[in-house]
């Protein structure tokens, strides 16, 4: 039976809405193409080896906790970068997508060097952007949706964005585009848990995810995932 390994980095500091179901989420999907799953939960104790997963899930946290995160992955600044380049797959979600620039600027005016991976600058602002969001991916024909609760603005990216605003907030507050999409690097502000929301979106990682390993990808019954789906994306749209 094929494995494929996921590595939960900074699970108990990068929780802040419960984002751990995106990975109980991906993990029962993946299952059900008949693979074996291991699943690492990591942390700052831990030594990260960034050869040894196929996936890597990263969530959203306060700002201490970002603070420790940052220091500690700053270690491995050089093996992140590559295992985007070898296109190992992350999921982003949440504050932790302020990681993966080139410095985080605090409402007082420090600015904080940060990973370097991608060429953009976050910056805290003094109000928060909250609501659901609506967004479009080109790889998909349903829309993407989710929940931003943030204080964080970031430059463009431009051809490196994943999603397209229908409803909501972008890089910053009337921006088209959010997210960061690159080799198989998936990074966006939505919470919700982004996976539980948006099965479509989770069929594709998981289809994604099979053909990097040259196996077969079964669709998966979505008949509940989808009517919960439904049902939000129509409130959604009431609401607008």
């Amino acid at each position: 039976m094929e494995t494929i390994k996921i590595a939960h980095l900074y699970y108990d500091l990068m929780n802040l809405y419960g984002e751990n179901g995106n990975i109980r989420v991906l993990t029962k999907h993946l299952e059900e193409q008949n693979v074996k799953v291991i699943l690492h939960t990591l942390s700052l104790e831990d030594e990260l080896d960034f050869t040894k997963y196929d996936f890597f899930y990263l969530g959203c946290g306060n700002k201490a906790s970002f603070n420790l995160v940052l220091e500690h992955l700053k270690k491995y600044q050089k093996e992140v970068k590559k295992a985007i380049k070898d296109n190992k797959f992350f999921l982003v979600s949440g504050t932790s997508l302020d990681l993966f620039g080139k410095s985080f600027t605090n409402l007082d005016g420090t600015i904080t060097k940060t990973l370097n991976i991608f060429d953009y600058e976050s910056k805290e602002i003094d109000n928060r952007l909250v609501g659901e969001q609506e967004f479009t991916f080109n790889s998909l024909d349903k829309p993407i949706i989710g929940f931003q609760n943030r204080n964080t603005i970031l430059d463009s990216l431009g051809e490196l964005h994943l999603f397209e605003v229908i409803k909501g907030f972008g890089y910053q507050m009337d921006s088209h585009f959010e997210g960061i999409r690159d080799h198989n690097f998936y990074g966006t502000y939505l919470l919700g848990p982004i996976l539980a929301r948006n099965p479509h979106f989770t069929e594709y990682l998981v289809s994604k995810i099979m053909a990097s390993k040259n196996l077969t990808y079964h669709p998966f019954e979505l008949a509940y995932e989808t009517k919960a789906y439904q049902e939000y994306l129509k409130n959604i749209i009431e609401k607008n």
